[in-house]
């Protein structure tokens, strides 16, 4: 699969919004792509302090998915990433969100991490229980899953694959292409997450406007989501040709800092 390269060099701000605008967009690709989206996934645990893991996004699709208009105009997905239909199969995925490494986290990555990956299946809900019992289809996936993210080298994104289930569960990072390991190891770079999600949210061309560009406070998206679809909407206004991911943040960031102390806030 074709990997594209980032023009921009990823900036070391120590601002945690940062990462929610970056969880947001790697959030917002994969639902333009036709994924039903969990952020933010916490793996509990049940002694002691703290978490066992968390997933920045935890997505799945159906095979035959497709989003069509009123007109009957079909959304495009981004061929690069989803299977075409000629590979009917459930996609499973597991995705961080990275600036300064493409890896998982040590949690994952060291020895307990095969636990946390079944874990992370048995929240998809496709496997029954005794598929997770050694030597069944999901126990084995997760070990397989495992054993490739410990790689130092991902040629493609770490995947495993149910044949009799046309299950694919793929662990994915989303990251620049000027962070550690990313020559090495496959990932989807920020600037062709963000391309993609521009070219599908262009005013006019793939759907109606979202909103009234005149009557900011009644846009129908929340969060980090809405500041990321304002800056797109305001680059579009102004004719811009592309939006580097660096500004795309700065921008957010701004619109962030503006919002702090409103009433309106930028929601959940």
């Amino acid at each position: 699969m074709e990997r594209r390269r980032l023009t921009t060099s990823a900036s070391k701000t120590p601002d945690r919004r940062r990462a929610e605008v970056l969880e947001a967009l790697g959030g917002l690709y994969l639902r333009l792509n036709g994924y039903f989206c969990i952020r933010n996934y916490l793996q509990h645990r049940t002694t002691g302090f703290g978490l066992e893991t968390e997933s920045d996004v935890l997505a799945i699709r159906m095979p035959y998915q497709s989003e069509v208009l009123g007109d009957g105009r079909v959304q495009r997905n981004d061929d690069d990433f989803v299977f075409p239909e000629r590979f009917p199969a459930i996609d499973c995925v597991v995705a961080e969100v990275k600036e300064a490494s493409v890896e998982f986290n040590r949690s994952v990555r060291g020895a307990d991490g095969v636990h946390r990956i079944a874990a992370a299946l048995r929240m998809f809900g496709i496997f029954p229980s005794d598929a997770f019992a050694p030597g069944g289809t999901a126990a084995e996936m997760a070990e397989e899953l495992h054993r490739k993210i410990r790689a130092k080298v991902w040629s493609e994104y770490p995947r495993a694959f149910a044949p009799e289930q046309r299950v694919s569960v793929r662990l994915l990072v989303f990251a620049p292409d000027t962070a550690k390991h990313s020559d090495e190891r496959a990932h989807i770079d920020f600037q062709h997450v963000l391309d993609f999600t521009r070219g599908r949210m262009r005013p006019g061309v793939p759907c109606a406007h979202y909103r009234d560009p005149k009557v900011a406070t009644a846009s129908p998206w929340r969060g980090c989501t809405r500041l990321i679809v304002e800056v797109l909407d305001e680059s579009f206004a102004w004719h811009e040709a592309k939006i580097p991911v660096e500004q795309l943040i700065e921008r957010c960031i701004a619109k962030w800092s503006a919002l702090e102390g409103s009433e309106n806030g930028i929601g959940t």
